[in-house]
């Protein structure tokens, strides 16, 4: 009865695990253009008050 548990719910994740995965590395570099856009919003604003003086 165990094993039919194991084997079923293997039988189910395995083939979900390629999507995970995909959707896994999709978020992180999601990430990454957040920070890097972040980073160049930073920028611009220290850009912006220094010379707009503001």
């Amino acid at each position: 009865m165990e094993t039919e548990i194991i084997g079923l719910f293997l039988g189910a994740l395995l083939p979900l695990y390629p999507l995970l995965f995909a959707i896994y590395q999709k978020t992180g570099r999601y990430d990454e253009i957040v920070e890097e856009f972040k980073k160049l919003r930073d920028e611009h604003e220290h850009y912006r008050e220094a010379h707009h003086g503001g």
